[in-house]
């Protein structure tokens, strides 16, 4: 789906402060989600796409299953620009309307490998996994205004030169990159757009991490339509139509709980069967769910039942003129900025299917992320705790805490999360983190807990000298737990505890380790959450924690492997 980007939006998981050597391949070390195209008839129509000029970057990683017979990656109608494989096998390069321009041969075809073409009017260079590659070509008549077709994977009539291979994080930006600027979008997979380039220059962005369909989304934000919806901020009592139940006041829409289906809504002019992007926040949630609807009541161009506080995010396919919020089941909560933009830009997948291959690791739905700025209004709400040194969210820098992206504890020190409602997780949970076990006992690693009495909800804990513990509680005494039945060796740590609402597991570097029941619904505190410690200020732990994080969802297996994989080229001993 399409996402508004900065230049320091993180929609991937960083890798932390990296220490690899110069050099090192980054694009390998992810495992995530790409496209993958089987060289016989898949393709992505991108029919609407252009640019203005002659000057352009185009950025991708790719990971071919072959090397030989002039593979199209990319064609704007076959005759303005090609970007493809060569046909004497391992190639890189690109056909400007008169000839193959061939960059270089691949060494390395193996691994997944990052790519940048950059053309510069009369000239274009290759940089491969961020650096300077093969021969510039000088190239001629090439012009990307207007083109009638565009595709990615194949010729764009879709009759030849198909890709066979994975493809993932496809960008163009409309400004030639400096080779600093590709080597910061290389070394730091996390940027969406490099240091220096305005997020306008980014004029599309195919993560291919969307998920399952026939449709590839656009997230550079640059190719949205104009605002639909009037007063969308709730900032006067009009332009929406309210049933009963529902109020406008103090900037929001509140509905009161009322046991019908009565609704909040707008006529936006909306277009059946076109697709627009839905964004809203819900607030001072207290309980029941609701939906938003793009349309006059056909329920598949609603989004799903929406039941906690949280800014949403949706693509749909409108089926008629309204922008409509409905109460599904007594719900009690209110809406605000709500937004709709026709997605003017985005590609159809012919035949192409979703798989993991490359890419990056799973997609962030974790509500807190130390690598991430985690922000409860205007405040920062991860912030070291009893440290003297090392760097804040905001960079700001303190001396020499973070080791390999670490937080470096002492005994003394930990990081806290204040209290706000994303901490208050009832059902489906993970907890995550990369710790450097010392043998240390009773160790808090992450979570809100006490170490006696009550208010406990979950926690990642250092059981034994050799064991890890994740824990859950459903009224703040009784506990349901599980421990790593491998030993855990001195040193770098992936521990992964999930609980889905049925089941409590626990995970030790990439393999499942250990289950038990717990149907039991998580105990909501106000407490804060501590990364290093339990909430008592008891048990601080005294090595190093990276990456710790908190999702509101239960990790799947293969999730957990693709984390694991993503940080241990990281986290070595």
């Amino acid at each position: 789906m399409a996402v508004t980007t900065t230049q320091t939006n993180k929609p991937f998981n960083p890798r932390g402060n990296d220490q690899s050597p110069k050099g090192y391949n980054r694009a390998a070390l992810y495992s995530g989600k790409a496209l993958d195209f089987d060289g016989v008839n898949d393709y992505v129509d991108l029919d609407g796409f252009t640019l203005s000029g002659t000057t352009a970057t185009f950025v991708f990683n790719l990971k071919m299953d072959d090397w030989i017979d002039n593979k199209f990656i990319f064609d704007a109608d076959n005759q303005r620009l090609v970007i493809g494989t060569g046909d004497i096998g391992n190639e890189i390069g690109l056909y400007d309307s008169t000839a193959w321009k061939m960059f270089g041969t691949i060494s390395d075809t193996t691994n997944t490998n990052n790519f940048a073409i950059v053309i510069d009017g009369t000239t274009a260079k290759c940089f491969l996994n961020g650096q300077s590659f093969g021969t510039d070509q000088t190239i001629t008549n090439i012009d990307l205004s207007n083109p009638s077709n565009v595709a990615l994977g194949s010729r764009n009539d879709g009759l030849a030169y198909f890709l066979n291979g994975q493809m993932a994080g496809f960008k163009v930006f409309n400004t030639a990159l400096t080779a600093a600027q590709v080597a910061d979008l290389y070394n730091n997979p996390e940027k969406v757009v490099p240091t220096g380039v305005d997020n306008t220059a980014l004029k599309l962005w195919l993560p291919m991490q969307e998920g399952a369909g026939t449709t590839a989304y656009d997230g550079s934000g640059n190719n949205l339509g104009s605002e639909e919806v009037t007063n969308g901020d709730f900032a006067t009592d009009s332009d929406w139509t309210k049933e009963a139940g529902w109020t406008i006041s103090g900037g929001k829409a509140t509905f009161d709980g009322s046991a019908t289906t009565n609704a909040l809504f707008q006529n936006i002019g909306g277009v059946s069967g076109t697709k627009y992007l839905l964004s809203f926040e819900v607030t001072d949630y207290v309980s029941g769910s609701v939906k938003a609807y793009l349309s006059n009541g056909d329920v598949s161009a609603s989004t799903p039942s929406i039941n906690a506080n949280g800014k949403y995010v949706f693509d749909i396919t409108a089926t008629g003129v309204l922008v409509l919020f409905r109460n599904e089941t007594s719900f009690v909560g209110s809406i605000d900025n709500v937004s709709v933009k026709e997605i003017t830009n985005y590609g159809t997948i012919s035949g192409a299917t979703w798989t993991h291959g490359i890419g990056a690791p799973v997609a962030q739905t974790s509500v807190i992320d130390w690598n991430k700025h985690t922000l409860d209004g205007t405040n920062e709400v991860l912030v070291p705790q009893g440290l003297t040194s090392g760097r804040d969210l905001l960079g700001n820098l303190f001396e020499n805490v973070r080791k390999q992206g670490a937080l470096n504890l002492d005994g003394n020190s930990w990081a806290e999360v204040h209290d706000n409602a994303s901490l208050d997780i009832t059902s489906e949970i993970t907890l995550e983190a990369w710790v450097y076990w010392n043998g240390s006992t009773a160790k808090g690693l992450l979570g809100r807990w006490k170490g006696a009495g009550s208010l406990k909800s979950y926690l990642l804990f250092a059981n034994t000298t050799t064991a890890a513990q994740f824990l859950i509680s459903n009224n703040g005494s009784a506990n349901y737990a599980i421990s790593t039945s491998t030993s855990i060796s001195i040193g770098w740590n992936h521990i992964v505890g999930t609980a889905d609402g049925s089941k409590v597991k626990i995970y030790l570097n990439g393999a499942f380790e250990n289950e038990a029941a717990a149907a039991v619904s998580i105990y909501t505190t106000n407490l804060p959450v501590e990364i290093g410690r339990l909430s008592d200020g008891g048990n601080v732990f005294d090595d190093q924690i990276a990456q710790p994080r908190i999702y509101n969802r239960a990790l799947t297996a293969e999730e957990v492997q693709r984390n694991y994989n993503a940080g241990k080229n990281t986290y070595t001993n």
